[in-house]
């Protein structure tokens, strides 16, 4: 409950500093594609933290509520003053306004994840919400590439209601282990809907991201990772380890995100070991 009340705190301070909007708004250098900010509300400066460190996806778990979208991971956490707007749509509207109709000022791609906890209804009433209250510029990837993507997950729909939403409103596809093909359960008009998919990783392996993967088991990552390549969907890992080790392991598979709770550091450590 004290951690709420104090992201709720460090929040609002971010969203009424002109200095921040500043700070939000000259990311362009700052941008290190692949970073996933898992969880990210609970940053210790929700958003802001991720977008600076030029996140590639943020993630936001949401509770509909009397009308009311409210972004945390259990319902007693929810609080009067997070709701999805203030935390999150606000202010990538503000940037995505300020940088041209794109989320980074160099036009660099940002995903919104938003982990549905009460699946249609929610995802209904989000809808409605988007294009009701001015938001739908920000995710119509439709008529703006540089648009945010706008990707659902968690109590998610079946794949057959894919095209019952708006082209825009996009699918967290799931892989499976052990099949021939790890997607058999999409058809090809259901791909289009579906630009990410992801996985729990304890489901391929328990390492604990201090040592070496084995080898088998970094050949089964890398064939899931170049299956949905072929498909021409991007692929995450949650639950991955957040290690060194690990967020290397997924450069070196070409795993499209590192999942962190730690998007400055991740951002940091890419810097320091990119190529020159």
């Amino acid at each position: 409950m004290k951690h709420a009340i104090y992201l709720a705190a460090l929040l609002l301070a971010g969203l009424a500093s002109c200095s921040q909007a500043q700070k939000v708004k000259a990311t362009a250098e700052q941008t290190a594609v692949g970073i996933h900010s898992h969880n990210d509300y609970a940053q210790p400066t929700p958003f802001y933290g991720a977008y600076n460190a030029g996140a590639a996806s943020i993630e936001a778990d949401i509770f509909l509520i009397d009308g009311q979208f409210y972004v945390g991971h259990d319902e007693e956490d929810l609080r009067p003053e997070l709701t999805l707007e203030a935390m999150y749509l606000d202010p990538l509207l503000k940037a995505f306004q300020q940088n041209g109709q794109r989320a980074y000022p160099d036009g660099k791609p940002l995903q919104l994840l938003v982990d549905l906890k009460d699946g249609a209804a929610t995802l209904s009433a989000l809808q409605e919400m988007i294009e009701t209250k001015g938001y739908k510029q920000l995710f119509d990837t439709t008529k703006n590439p540089t648009a945010v993507s706008l990707v659902i997950t968690g109590d998610q729909i079946t794949p057959e209601h894919f095209a019952d939403y708006a082209p825009y409103v996009l699918q967290d596809g799931r892989i499976d282990k052990g099949d021939s093909d790890p997607l058999p359960r999409y058809t090809k008009e259901q791909l289009k809907y579906v630009p990410l998919v992801s996985q729990e990783f304890q489901k391929f392996s328990q390492w604990d991201g201090t040592t070496d993967l084995s080898a088998d088991e970094r050949e089964q990552l890398r064939q899931l990772v170049d299956e949905a390549h072929a498909k021409g969907v991007k692929i995450r890992f949650w639950g991955i380890p957040d290690t060194e080790r690990a967020w290397q392991l997924s450069r070196d598979l070409g795993i499209d995100f590192i999942n962190t709770d730690h998007p400055q550091q991740v951002r940091d450590w890419l810097e320091k070991t990119s190529n020159p």
